[in-house]
C-alpha cells in the first residue's frame, strides 16, 4: 500500500507540474477598450512578446503601452496628467509603485514583485576604452546614465558611482530612459560619449552596436526589482487583473527569462517550479535553434 501511494502521489505532483505548463489563462470576464499599460522603457521588447502569448487564449484583449522612465511615468499618473486612464502600471525600483500606493492610485492585492535585473557598463562596439572596474570610467569624456529626475536607471547607477569613490567626478549626459542612454552610446554622430550606464537586457538588445564592457557587482546598488499593479482608475478591472496575473505564471516568467530578466515567481508547488524550468529551457532552446540557423545561411 505504501508504495502504491508513494507512486500515485509523484504521478500527481508531475501531473500537476505538467498541467501549469499547459494550463490556459483564465478569460478575462469582461473587456472595454485596449488594456492600457504604463511600462518601464527596458520592457520595451519583451512585454509585447508576453502580451502575444496572452493573446493566444484571449484574442479579443488588445494592448496598448507606454514605455518610458518608471519614476516620471508615474509622477503623470498621480498629477493626472496621463491623457488617458492607466489600466496597468509595470515598473522599475520599488520607489515609483510606493509612491503610487502612498497617493492611493493602486488597487489593493494587485501589487507584485516580479522581475530583478542588473546594471551594465557599456560602450560603443568600436570602442578601444578599457573597463575592468567602475573607477576605469573616469577615463570617459562623457557618460551616459537615466536622468535621476525621472529614471531610475540613473538612480541606480548613481549608487554604483558613489559607493566607487567616484561620484562627482564624472561628466555625465543625461538621458530620458534607458532606451535613450543605449542610443547615445551606440549613436554614430557622437564621438565624446565613450560609456554608459544600462540594464544588462538592454545591453543585450543592442550588441551589433554597444558591447558590455564591464558588469559591475550587485552589492554596489541597490537590488533592481521590477512590479506591477492594477490602478484605481483602471477601465477595464477584470480584464487588467487577469493580465496583471498572467504576467507571473511560469509561460510568461519564461519569456521575460529568455531575454535575460530573472524571474522571482510567487510561492509555488514543486511541480510549478520545474514548470518554469521546463518552459524556460523551451524557449531558450528555441532561440538557439534560430541563431545556428541563421548563422548557417550567413
Amino acid at each position: 500500500m505504501k508504495k502504491r501511494y508513494r507512486l500515485a502521489l509523484a504521478t500527481a505532483s508531475i501531473a500537476l507540474g505538467f498541467g501549469i505548463i499547459q494550463a490556459k489563462p483564465a478569460q478575462a470576464a469582461t473587456f472595454s477598450g485596449p488594456i492600457n499599460i504604463y511600462a518601464a522603457a527596458s520592457l520595451t521588447d519583451t512585454l509585447p512578446q508576453v502580451e502575444a502569448l496572452y493573446q493566444r487564449s484571449n484574442p479579443d484583449v488588445t494592448f496598448m503601452n507606454t514605455f518610458g522612465g518608471s519614476t516620471g511615468l508615474a509622477n503623470q499618473i498621480i498629477m493626472g496628467t496621463n491623457p488617458k486612464p492607466v489600466d496597468i502600471f509595470f515598473s522599475v525600483s520599488q520607489a515609483p509603485l510606493d509612491n503610487l500606493q502612498l497617493n492611493n492610485k493602486l488597487i489593493a492585492g494587485t501589487r507584485q514583485d516580479i522581475l530583478n535585473n542588473t546594471l551594465a557598463i557599456i560602450t560603443p562596439i568600436n570602442s578601444t576604452l578599457s573597463i575592468s572596474n567602475v573607477q576605469d570610467l573616469l577615463q570617459a569624456r562623457q557618460v551616459a546614465i537615466g536622468d535621476p529626475a525621472s529614471v531610475p536607471a540613473g538612480v541606480f547607477a548613481q549608487q554604483l558611482f558613489a559607493n566607487s569613490g567616484i561620484s562627482g567626478k564624472l561628466n555625465l549626459v543625461l538621458g530620458t530612459d534607458v532606451r535613450d542612454v543605449l542610443n547615445k552610446v551606440s549613436s554614430d554622430t557622437t564621438d565624446t560619449i565613450d560609456a554608459g550606464v544600462v540594464y544588462t537586457t538592454d545591453a543585450l538588445t543592442a550588441l551589433d552596436k554597444v558591447k558590455i564592457a564591464y558588469t559591475p557587482p550587485i552589492n554596489l546598488y541597490s537590488p533592481i526589482v521590477y512590479g506591477s499593479a492594477v490602478l484605481q482608475q483602471t477601465q477595464n478591472p477584470d480584464a487588467a487583473r487577469d493580465f496583471n496575473s498572467f504576467l507571473v505564471t511560469p509561460q510568461a516568467l519564461s519569456v521575460f527569462q529568455v531575454s535575460g530578466f530573472s524571474p522571482i515567481p510567487e510561492p509555488m508547488t514543486t511541480g510549478g517550479s520545474i514548470a518554469v524550468g521546463i518552459v524556460g529551457l523551451m524557449m531558450k532552446r528555441k532561440v538557439k535553434a534560430k541563431a545556428k540557423a541563421k548563422a548557417a545561411v550567413d
